[in-house]
Parts: structure tokens; sequence; C-alpha cells
């Protein structure tokens, strides 16, 4: 697997609240880092090992974002506690458009960020606590392939209004390409950090230009790495490589 998925980054005007909330929801350990930024370390659930890292935003959110995070709960018991420690901790219950019935809740977070608390249900029985990554898209299918090659988590559904990838398919988070008609505007405030294996010796972002990754006209400097754009123009950062010793 030349490259994999490392962590989702998350714009936010204070990084530390941010951090202390979603170790709320999710758990995991939260930690300061040199740059401003704040990083909660995942549990090691199924060993995918996503982290979100919580890094100093330019300018506030505007409009609905095009990555969301859907939490899993277990039973009607857990999903009745989660949605209401949510409220709890200062987020606060939102109508994106949602029809009534469906077997979910919409929340915004205390940056307004847009995430979901899922009612039980067989597809996220062994998820942990993250769900899945959902992703707005244009050509879902198209985006998986792309995708699946960044990250090597397997495609396991396609149709043409949803694509789903899978770390394994016993365990860990999804990451999910709903198909979504309005178009992306401006940067997004959720995006993928990928790593290099420090074992292969071609150049990562080389790779992933060739599978219909783009360069950026212009980006906010993020510290090391390179900033891409995936095949529908969503930004993510390829790590530099690490050298094993």
């Amino acid at each position: 697997m030349p490259t994999r998925l490392a962590s989702l980054v998350i714009d936010a005007s204070d990084p530390a609240t941010s951090a202390q909330f979603w170790y709320i929801m999710l758990g995991g350990t939260a930690t300061p880092e040199r740059d401003g930024s704040h990083r909660l370390v995942a549990p090691d659930v199924g060993g995918c090992g996503i982290d979100l890292v919580f890094v100093p935003a330019v300018g506030r959110k505007t409009g609905k974002n095009r990555i969301h995070i859907d939490l899993a709960t277990e039973s009607p018991h857990e999903y009745q506690v989660l949605t209401s420690l949510a409220v709890d901790v200062g987020a606060r219950e939102v109508n994106v458009g949602q029809g009534p019935g469906v077997p979910w809740t919409v929340f915004r977070d205390p940056e307004g960020n847009e995430f979901c608390i899922l009612e039980p249900g067989d597809l996220y029985n062994h998820t942990g606590p993250l769900a899945a990554l959902v992703v707005d898209s244009a050509d879902p299918p198209a985006m998986a392939e792309f995708w699946t090659a960044a990250t090597g988590w397997p495609r396991l559904h396609a149709d043409e209004n949803a694509a789903a990838l899978r770390s394994t398919e016993t365990s860990g988070p999804w990451i999910e390409f709903l198909r979504v008609p309005e178009p992306k505007r401006g940067v997004n405030r959720l995006r993928f950090d990928i790593a290099p294996d420090p074992d292969d010796a071609d150049s990562p972002v080389t790779r992933l230009l060739d599978l219909g990754a783009a360069r950026p006209h212009s980006f906010p400097a993020t510290g090391s790495g390179t900033v891409l754009l995936d095949p529908e123009g969503n930004e993510f950062r390829v790590l530099p490589a690490r050298v094993r010793t």
C-alpha cells in the first residue's frame, strides 16, 4: 500500500475546545501540538488508526461542509444518551434537508461543523464510535475508485448514488461517498491527510497525480507535506515520508 489514510484534519477557531468536544464524543487521547493544533489520537479500533487533527482556522465557516462525521450507537438507549450528551456539551440539532423519519439526527458541533448520530443498525455494528467519514460527491463510484487507490481501503459498495470503502470487512469505520448535487464552494474545513509507505521508493505525489489528483492554484500554509486536490477538487495533504530505522 503506497499511501494510507492517516487522519482527518478539521479547521477550528478554537482547536483545544474542538478537541475536547470530540474527545467527549469519541474517546481517544487529546494532545496539544507545537503548531497550535490539537490531535485526538484514535483508539485502536480495527487497526484503522484514524486521528482527528484540529488546526487553527483561516476564516469562518460558510455553507455546509462536504465532509462530515457519522457516529455509531449500538442500542436505542445509547442513541438517546449520545444525542443528549451532544447537546449538553455544546452541539445543537439542525435540519440540513433530511426528510422526516430518517434513522439519524443531524447536529452542528461548537464550531458549526455538521455531524450525525446514527440509530443502531447492522451496517455499523463493529465500527467503534466512529461509524463513517461521509463525503459529498458528484460521482460516488469514480471518487471511490480514486480513494481506494489513495488509502488502500477496498471498495465494498458502489452504485450511481453511493459508494463505500472500509479498511477491513468486519471492523473499523467506513468512508462513504454520497451523491449531492450542490457543487463545492471554497476550501473544505475537513480534509484528509495521507501518509506514504516509508518503504515505497516511488513518489506518492506523482502516483496520486497520475491517478487523477491535481495541484491547487493556491492554499493556506499547512506546515510540512504537499497539498493536492482529488478528482472533485477536495483538498488533501500528502505527509512527508518517514524513513524507518
